[in-house]
């Protein structure tokens, strides 16, 4: 019936698999607003973390900290002790553990690193 109307299988294919590969994309990115937007109403309802807290998010052996600057629909704004700041995506702070600290952190010192230039003088 299809070869009546001059269209063949494979063009139909073609089109078919697009579409799929196209509807992937957006179902995905639907996802990823959406998780978002569902953990600021989590956050937004349960009201353990409020701007101007000091907290410690943990993901795995790493650990971000800095006082909460503002909670918005997609994010969290973090300033690290340092000056630094960060941004820090809802669905992610709602999954991973977080610390609510008593106190601010002590700044990180970086470590001194004593460079040779030139050859060694004996």
């Amino acid at each position: 019936m299809l070869v009546f109307w001059g269209i063949e299988l494979r063009g139909l294919l073609v089109l078919g698999s697009s579409l799929f590969a196209m509807l992937g994309v957006a179902l995905f990115a639907a996802w990823s607003l959406l998780s978002n937007l569902t953990a600021f109403l989590l956050m937004f309802i349960q009201n353990d973390c409020r701007v101007g807290y000091w907290v410690r998010i943990v993901d795995g052996a790493n650990a971000i900290e800095g006082r909460i600057i503002e909670m918005g629909l997609m994010n969290v704004l973090l300033e690290h002790v340092d000056g630094h700041r960060v941004i820090y995506p809802n669905n992610l702070f709602v999954t991973r553990p977080v610390l609510v600290l008593n106190t601010e952190p002590k700044p990180t010192k970086a470590p001194k690193i004593k460079r040779i230039i030139g050859p060694k003088k004996s």
